[in-house]
């Protein structure tokens, strides 16, 4: 269940202030107190930018709602439910992507946000919608996991087959050379 943001901004600001202690580190508070970011200034401004270009949407920053999400394995995700000007029930949604400390030992950051920029250009994945110091705003998506009853499906095996085959055909730029196995060892 979505938390208005004024009710869950204390209690979020509050674990922070303890986390930043216990860990002794400098963490910057972002969009309403609830998305922890290095630059909420940053954030700021890709959001207001999108409300600009959009115009459908309350400019009232403190009415947008944030929910944290699970699954990530090296980033915090926040889904951001925006309500629209004329209609209270409709919102945008969108997710806010933190980027996580320490994954440079795995993959490059530089190229993982031009292969999804890449990527999202040729419709496999969410639309990238702006990016800030520390992380991404990516167009969300309403979905599920397979299951593998879904998976015995053969046309949507077929259709899986299909969507990998392009996506595997989109040229990224760079050497192409897969370094994630040599970094593991």
């Amino acid at each position: 269940m979505f938390r208005k943001a004024e009710s869950f901004c204390r209690s979020f600001f509050q674990t922070s202030q303890n986390l930043r202690r216990d860990r002794k580190e400098v963490m910057g508070i972002g969009v309403l107190g609830l998305i922890p970011v290095s630059s909420p200034d940053s954030l700021k401004k890709v959001l207001q930018t999108l409300s600009g270009k959009w115009g459908d949407v309350v400019e009232d920053l403190e009415r947008i709602q944030v929910k944290p999400m699970k699954g990530a394995m090296t980033n915090q995700v926040f889904m951001v439910n925006w309500p629209t000007k004329d209609n209270h029930f409709h919102h945008r949604k969108l997710l806010v992507r933190v980027y996580g400390d320490g994954v440079d030992l795995f993959f490059d950051r530089k190229d993982e946000i031009r292969t999804f920029e890449i990527v999202s250009r040729y419709g496999h994945g969410p639309r990238l919608l702006g990016r800030f110091a520390g992380g991404r705003i990516e167009e969300f998506i309403h979905a599920r996991t397979l299951s593998t009853v879904d998976l015995r499906d053969p046309q949507l095996s077929a259709l899986i087959a299909a969507r990998l085959r392009e996506f595997h055909g989109i040229k990224v730029p760079g050497d192409g050379n897969v370094l994630l196995w040599d970094r593991m060892r």
